[in-house]
């Protein structure tokens, strides 16, 4: 009985200590950014072609506890979400043997008065093959691909907005 005690009391006192290390080394979940008060609320304008990203931006936005509002002290627009999918290479067959999905995002950053705070563009690519014979799998695979790259472009915008120096 005395020595179950001794066991569990140590492996509290482990785990109290490994805790204690990973706060110490300014360990934090990836995604999660310390939010200033100026920019906690924002205000997001997309089109219905964004939809995809609009998600994806709106899921972020409050992951990182910032309020969608209407007028906010900052308005993002996404102007413009191009997608695109390009065979890269072909087989000796002269099959598609691997595509390259790329995905374009132009955006805004406006003061309340509607000052132009920051206009920038963004891409991000990826490269899969493709198996003929396993389409429908390679399809499920094109699909998850699709949604990592607007989760990470949403992820790429939410900080580079959380990244100006709002006192210029």
């Amino acid at each position: 009985m005395a020595e179950q005690l001794n066991t569990k009391l140590l492996l509290a006192v482990m785990l109290a200590f490994t805790l204690s290390l990973l706060s110490a080394c300014g360990f934090h979940l990836r995604g999660a950014v310390d939010v200033s008060a100026d920019k906690a609320q924002l205000s997001l304008q997309t089109d219905r072609t964004n939809e995809r990203l609009s998600r994806a931006l709106t899921r972020g936005l409050q992951d990182n506890g910032i309020q969608l509002v209407a007028n906010a002290p900052y308005n993002l627009k996404i102007h413009k979400s191009v997608f695109k999918r390009d065979s890269v290479s072909l087989d000796s067959s002269a099959r598609v043997d691997e595509y390259s999905l790329t995905l374009k995002v132009e955006y805004e950053l406006h003061s309340l008065k509607n000052d132009l705070v920051k206009n920038e563009s963004a891409i991000t690519e990826r490269v899969y093959t493709y198996d003929a014979d396993a389409a429908a799998a390679k399809d499920e695979q094109e699909s998850l691909l699709r949604d990592e790259m607007y989760d990470a472009m949403a992820t790429r915008i939410i900080r580079s907005y959380l990244a100006f120096d709002s006192k210029k």
